[in-house]
């Protein structure tokens, strides 16, 4: 019986090589279109072999390709039921959904990413933090956080705040972006006018697929979470965002 992609790969993904995390990743952001690939046109838009792409659903569990597309079959079509659902929170058991994404969302953070944060942290850069409409209720204890490591922080609450930062900010500084589609417009307006001065450093946390905001990113952590939207309010959790960047602050502080 085909079982959720996630569940039969949550013990392996920290075992794989570079190579092997990097195609992780774009199954991860691209279920629904690898999910109809042949494994001839997965290995193309990978540029690999077959052979390795078969070792590769070796790697994650599976017998061989056919039972990798079946689990992403399988995976696929229950987030596609739980998208259209915007009662989703009163879904039976729902909880247990709620602390599957919890968890897929910290086993899939890269080590090489998270790496590189913790060096340029240690540079104390000065963190400029982006949200948009459905993040922004967590502004103030995001800036907190890293505040709290002595560097300066802010995250501008609204659209004059922010648009007065783009002659401020330096390549030594670092912006951090928090937007679940990773396409909100005010929000690459301002990355991409800031770019066109300077290049600093820039952190986004977005949704699992591929993004403008992610493609702009240094580096890009990704959320497992359900959107939620009801009487015209986007309610989709925050928490996960949160969680990573409490992630990375304390494991600066650890390093301490």
């Amino acid at each position: 019986m085909p079982v959720d992609f996630f569940e039969a790969t949550q013990d392996i993904v920290r075992d794989l090589n570079r190579t092997e995390r990097k195609l992780f990743d774009y199954v991860v952001k691209n279920i629904n279109a690898v999910k109809n690939m042949s494994i001839q046109k997965f290995a193309a838009e990978s540029f690999l072999s077959t052979t390795s792409i078969f070792r590769f659903t070796r790697k994650l569990g599976f017998s061989g390709y056919s039972e990798f597309i079946n689990s992403l079959m399988v995976t696929s079509f229950i987030k596609q039921d739980e998208d259209v659902l915007p009662a989703a929170l009163v879904k039976q058991k729902y909880h247990e959904n709620y602390l599957k994404n919890t968890i897929e969302t910290v086993r899939v953070m890269s080590e090489a990413q998270i790496n590189k944060i913790m060096e340029l942290l240690s540079s104390h850069p000065n963190i400029y933090i982006l949200t948009d409409d459905g993040t922004r209720p967590i502004t103030q204890y995001s800036e907190k956080l890293f505040i709290g490591l002595g560097l300066h922080a802010y995250a501008p609450e609204i659209s004059y705040q922010m648009q007065s930062l783009v002659n401020r900010i330096t390549g030594q500084d670092m912006i951090i972006a928090l937007s679940y589609s990773g396409e909100d417009k005010e929000m690459i307006d301002f990355v991409e006018r800031v770019f066109f001065r300077e290049r600093p450093f820039l952190l986004s946390i977005t949704r699992a697929d591929n993004n403008t905001l992610e493609s702009l990113s240094d580096a890009n952590f990704y959320v497992f979470t359900e959107e939620v939207k009801r009487g015209g309010m986007d309610l989709t959790s925050g928490v996960a965002m949160l969680m990573i960047l409490e992630i990375l602050v304390y494991m600066y502080i650890g390093q301490q």
